[in-house]
């Protein structure tokens, strides 16, 4: 759950963006949340996982979970003649056979040392983020080094949550959150997760969005969330702002040329900006003028 003493509520978008503009501290990173009460969890987490593997595996089936939705994504890129980032024998072999570093940097099999995944390869973690920005469930957490890109994805998030929620949804108590996770402090917790970034090229989204990661490494925490973490308070921050004010967010993100034609160039990233400001239309239109959603 988060620490509410760790929040700071904006009541304007302007008053938001002020606190953006005016923090002058170094090595800051951004997730934008579309309700107040989500959690950190990665993809991996909410994804399927089949009879047979958790029959096998049992309670390290998470790991075997991520590794055949890697082996899936890989070979349907070579079937597409796809390019896959990091590509090298090194992570052919991986795939194949996954090893990890013990101690005194000897190799060992993933599957006889769970805690291990994922490698600190770096072709490995390349690949991973691939994967990632286009879909595939991973335990990779996406960050931004940029406040806007991550005001925008939660304003973007919100929308689809509140779709999905129909007549049900409660607007009147709902925030976006932008979660800023302070890299300097989170440093000396490297032993429970890792802040990394994946090289532009990886993926024409990932440059555009200003794109970082984290990650767990193993199984130490419930649920692959670094806010279970009992320290998670002394890098972690939530900064709130009213549902009602999206609309006002979304027009100033515009303004300064974030939109999601920009986070995601091509035509799939036009196409979406034209179905996100009608949803957008529609929102702040139920807010202001009190109507209730329909399903």
């Amino acid at each position: 759950m988060w620490d509410k003493s760790n929040d700071d509520v904006y009541p304007t978008v302007s008053s938001l963006l002020q606190h953006f503009v005016s923090d002058q501290r170094s090595r800051l990173i951004y997730r934008g949340l579309g309700y107040h009460q989500h959690t950190l969890s990665p993809s991996i987490v909410r994804a399927k996982i089949s009879r047979k593997l958790e029959a096998i595996h049992g309670g390290d089936s998470q790991t075997f979970k991520e590794l055949t939705y890697l082996h899936w994504f890989v070979n349907a890129c070579d079937d597409a003649g796809l390019q896959v980032a990091g590509d090298s024998s090194e992570l052919r072999g991986f795939l194949k056979e996954p090893t990890g570093q013990y101690s005194q940097g000897r190799n060992v099999d993933l599957f006889k040392f769970p805690s291990l995944w994922p490698t600190d390869q770096d072709s490995v973690f390349r690949f991973l983020a691939q994967a990632q920005h286009h879909g595939v469930p991973t335990r990779l957490l996406d960050w931004t080094s940029s406040p806007l890109v991550a005001c925008y994805f939660a304003v973007s998030q919100a929308l689809n949550e509140r779709a999905k929620q129909g007549d049900k949804a409660d607007l009147s108590n709902w925030m976006v959150s932008i979660v800023e996770l302070d890299c300097n402090a989170a440093g000396s917790f490297e032993d429970t997760f890792r802040i990394r970034k994946a090289p532009g090229s990886t993926s024409k989204n990932l440059a555009a969005q200003k794109g970082m990661f984290t990650f767990i490494k193993g199984f130490e925490l419930d649920s692959l969330d670094i806010n279970n973490h009992e320290l998670s308070r002394t890098y972690l921050k939530r900064h709130l702002l009213p549902l009602s004010e999206a609309k006002a967010l979304m027009q100033h993100l515009e303004r300064l040329g974030v939109t999601i034609a920009t986070l995601f160039p091509g035509y799939d990233g036009a196409a979406k900006h034209a179905t996100v400001a009608m949803m957008l239309d529609d929102l702040d239109h139920e807010i202001r003028d009190g109507i209730e959603p329909q399903g």
